[in-house]
């Protein structure tokens, strides 16, 4: 179920996942705390309730694919109602690509045994790229990253990043790509780039910020630029489906004690020992 893992990171993380603001902070809470039949109930109730709210199916397509990742003998049924929910999802909103790139990637990570189909994932991107030509060229480098296509998936990227020099959301995947791959400085200028570029909803902006902290802990160097980007990171009225505040004092801590402030570092690791956060109290275990 590793597949289930990634996806659901994916769609967690995604800009605008919850949109009704009293259901989705539930839903989102549930999830959080681990409570997935609660989830359940309540998104089942949101469809019921409201049968032709796209929302509350993409929110349904999220929900199951965590209650497969979570379950044995269940799972292949809780994908089909996934896989079922992302589908309604675009049925009703066609020209959403936040729906499309959810059922994309579902048909690309999943296996075909669970309801995975490669036409099915290309048929979606040329829609996005219909729709939204810098994403749907992002989602096709994750198709040609997928099947190891490094050479295609590398080519397309630097072409989109040519064709949308100012697009925080291409800047930000970019910077990604290079931060795994261990290419720090070409990531933080990216990064940076993102920062001074366009986005919709300014969730890419503010993601670019907090992964200039977080390289420049992988880096361990360009330690101030890092500490300046977490502070104004956290600074940011709305932090909606990016990380959590904590994760940004967590950082910053890792950067003060890389700097030599162990006092001010161990002040702020102190303070995060009893966050309800099972990652990060693992991070601090270490």
């Amino acid at each position: 179920m590793r597949w289930l893992l990634f996806l659901l990171t994916t769609l967690i993380c995604a800009p605008g996942v919850y949109a009704e603001v009293e259901t989705k902070q539930v839903i989102q809470q549930q999830l959080a705390d681990g409570s997935l039949d609660s989830a359940e109930d309540s998104v089942e109730e949101w469809v019921k309730k409201e049968p032709k709210n796209a929302e509350a199916w993409h929110t349904r397509g999220v929900v199951m694919a965590q209650q497969a990742q979570n379950a044995f003998f269940s799972a292949m049924s809780y994908a089909g109602k996934s896989v079922e929910s992302f589908e309604k999802a675009v049925e009703l909103a066609p020209d959403s690509i936040k729906y499309r790139r959810a059922l994309m990637q579902f048909y690309l990570m999943a296996p075909s045994i669970a309801g995975g189909d490669d036409e099915k994932a290309l048929a979606q991107i040329e829609k996005m790229m219909a729709l939204d030509p810098a994403q749907g060229a992002l989602a096709k480098v994750g198709y040609f990253r997928k099947h190891e296509k490094m050479t295609e998936a590398e080519s397309l990227l630097e072409e989109t990043i040519a064709a949308h020099p100012d697009n925080a959301d291409v800047l930000l995947y970019a910077g990604l790509q290079k931060q795994r791959a261990e290419e720090f400085d070409t990531a933080l200028k990216l990064f940076g780039r993102a920062v001074n570029g366009i986005s919709d909803d300014g969730s890419a902006v503010s993601m670019a910020l907090y992964q200039i902290g977080k390289t420049a802990v992988l880096a361990e160097s360009h330690i101030d630029a890092g500490i300046d980007a977490l502070n104004n990171y956290l600074e940011k009225a709305s932090l909606e489906n990016l990380p959590e505040p904590h994760w940004a004092q967590f950082r910053k801590a890792q950067l003060l004690a890389l700097k030599g402030d162990t006092e001010t570092s161990e002040q702020l690791l102190a303070e995060l020992k009893n966050v309800n956060d099972e990652e990060l109290q693992e991070q601090l275990a270490q």
